[in-house]
Formats: C-alpha cells, structure tokens, sequence
C-alpha cells in the first residue's frame, strides 16, 4: 500500500481506455460504441475484443465529477473494463479520501465518515460496515492484510489544532473483513502513525510517521503490542509497503534513489540509485513479486532490494512539460498501466494525458487514451471471475 503525509492530496481517477494492441509502435483505435451506457446498467459483453496486452477478467475504479466530463455514465463511482472505456457497473462508495483494493482485488475498503466499510466490486453489491468511531475519533489510512482476511487502520485521537500538530494519539486497530469484534493493538502518543502492511501470519504490523520533511519514523508493531520505533528519512515522501509485507521503499528527495529495506529492520536498507542520475518519475511494488517498477523518460525499469535490474522498452512518450507520471500494477501483476498528464487540454477543456499498458512478459504494449486526472496506484480491480 502506498502512503502520502496528508496535505499532499490524492489525485481523483477518471480514466477513458480507447485503446489498441500493437508491436512495436501501437497505434490507438476506438472501440465500437453504441453510445453511452448509463452506469446506473451494466453489461455482459464489452464493446469490443479486447487487445492482446488488456485482460477483462480485470478493470479500474473510475469517478466521474461532473456531467459534462468526457466520461461516460453517471455522476460517481463506477467499475470498467481494462478494453472498454464504458461502465461496466456502478460502485456505491460515496465519497471516500482513501480506498483501500485488496490484494485480490475483488474487494474495496474506505471511509465513510466514522465508519469504516467494504464492499466487494460486483453488480448490486452492498456495503458493510466493519468498525465505528465516536466522535472525538477520525481516521484515514487503511492497510489490507497480506493474506486479504483483515484490516489495519491508524485511528486518532483529537489533538491540538495547530499547523503540523500531532493527534493526542494514533491507536493501531484491526478487524477481520468477515466481521467480529475490532482490537487494538497499540495506542501510540502524541504521534500521527500511518499503517503500511499487515503480516498475519507474522503477527506484525509496519507503519510510518510523516512530517513536512518525509518520514520521521518506521515503526515495527508486534500484535501483542510490543513496539519498535526506529528514525527515518528524511526525503522519503512516499513510503510503500511490499503486497506480503516483506519489504518497504521510500523516495522523494533526491528523485533519483530508492531507499529498501526489509520489514524487519529500516538500518538494514539499502540505497538504489538510478544510473547517471536520472530523474525516477513513479514507483510501485509489483503484486505477486519482490520487483519495484521504477519509471523513467524512456523505459520501464525492474529493480529488486539485491540490485537485480531488467528494463522494459516502452513505446515514445510523448513531450510534456508536466513531470508527474503514475503507474498502476495489474492487480495480478502481470501488466502495468503508464500514464502522464499532457500540456494542452482535451477539446472538451479537462486535462488530457496520455497512457500506454504494457504486458510485461511479452513487452507488447496499448496505447491508452485518458481524459480528467491521472489513476491512482492500486486501483486496479478484478472484474471477472
């Protein structure tokens, strides 16, 4: 799971896939469409054969703001296709700051308020709620479990209303996803942790505490309550957890190294640093892996803590100003969706972008027309069975 401080915001996805295979050089081409599908409806069939690199059993949580967007369906939340940029089904998830996708990704977790709630991504499903807090309780960052059983949240107690200011608390709460009484873990003082991964079978928690110059400090929680506290950082801006909760990277400052280091022990890290300084624009852990995709201008690179590396071709970017990029793992991880925003705005006056999938054992690759703002890493959802 990654992790930002809060304060530095999380982008909305829209996404439109209109998208074809190619070798080499993919040309786009636009799916056969008999005009909007409501995503109030859904569908048995997607609106074209999808291209070899795009998997439908797989999709993407997609939000449309406002009803002039170029987007189709209704105002929300909804599930598409990886091949079809309509609807497939709508998703009741209200309007949550963070969603959480299982490891599966069949599953999704956000707040809704005070109540922390589920809800699988299928047609008609219905929320259920896991965990509710009093009032003098927020919360916001949840962390599945790395075998998809259970939840971790960081759970605060109010604090003083000052700029920067800690919670009076953050305590560790667990749940079982198929219900029972909630647990805490560990109150921690005057700190606002952040939970990162949740080995059950370890019986370990990870978490972080960020501050405005990266992260202060990793945290190891035994379930018994037990904590080790180590200082981090600083520079590392975003922090993410390896899928089976073995390994954790951060980055930031500089832009051209990741810091790893196993669950277990942050002295024990290492630095990786791009070959000639090269500038890296995201980085994701690859689910089913020990592998980070590290983005660059040109490629995209495969790294691993031992200092293994594979680079993966990918198709001409096109030139942008703009140096923000993200990439999405497929939630298999045998594919990963690129995209960067564009400097001039689509016809319709939503920022445009640009993004291409590519299967990363043949290294073919989609080209993938976007409208609105650009995916959010983990977000890719299981559609089919």
């Amino acid at each position: 799971m990654k992790m930002r401080p809060r304060g530095l915001g999380q982008a909305v996805v829209v996404l439109i896939v209109a998208a074809a295979c190619g070798a080499g050089s993919p040309t786009a081409s636009s799916p056969t469409s008999s005009g909007p599908i409501s995503a109030s409806s859904t569908r048995t069939q997607p609106a074209s054969a999808p291209a070899e690199v795009l998997d439908d059993t797989f999709g993407f949580l997609v939000k449309k703001l406002y009803a002039n967007e170029p987007i189709l369906g209704e105002v929300g939340w909804s599930v598409r296709r990886e091949s079809d940029p309509r609807p497939e089904f709508p998703i009741g998830i209200g309007e949550p700051f963070t969603i959480a996708v299982s490891p599966d990704g069949r599953h999704v977790a956000y707040w809704a308020g005070n109540e922390l709630r589920v809800i699988d991504v299928a047609p008609d499903a219905q929320p259920r709620t896991l965990l509710a807090l009093p009032n003098n309780e927020s919360a916001l960052w949840i962390v599945w479990s790395s075998d998809g059983t259970g939840l971790v949240t960081g759970v605060n107690g109010a604090g003083v209303a000052a700029a920067d200011a800690p919670p009076a608390y953050t305590a560790l709460r667990v749940v079982d996803v198929a219900g029972g009484q909630p647990r805490e873990i560990v109150r921690i003082p005057n700190a606002n942790v952040v939970p990162l991964a949740w080995d059950r079978q370890a019986r370990l928690i990870a978490a972080y505490e960020p501050s405005s110059s990266g992260a202060r400090s990793y945290y190891l929680v035994e379930e018994g309550g037990t904590v080790k506290r180590t200082d981090a950082g600083p520079g590392l801006y975003l922090v993410e957890a390896s899928r089976d909760a073995q390994q954790v990277f951060g980055r930031g400052d500089p832009a051209n190294v990741l810091r790893v280091w196993p669950r277990a022990s942050y002295a024990d890290g290492v630095e990786l640093r791009a070959a000639g300084g090269e500038r890296i624009l995201a980085a994701g852990w690859r689910p089913g892996t020990m592998e980070i995709g590290v983005l660059f201008e040109d490629r995209l690179e495969l790294w691993e803590a031992s200092g293994a590396r594979r680079s993966v071709p990918l198709p001409p970017l096109p030139p942008t100003l703009n140096s923000n990029a993200w990439l999405v793992f497929r939630a298999d991880g045998k594919a990963v969706l690129i995209g960067r925003p564009l400097d001039s705005p689509s016809a319709s006056g939503y920022p445009d972008a640009y993004g291409v999938t590519v299967d990363l054992a043949s290294g073919r690759s989609a080209v993938v027309q976007m409208g609105g703002s650009l995916p959010q890493p983990g977000w890719s959802v299981r559609v089919g069975p």
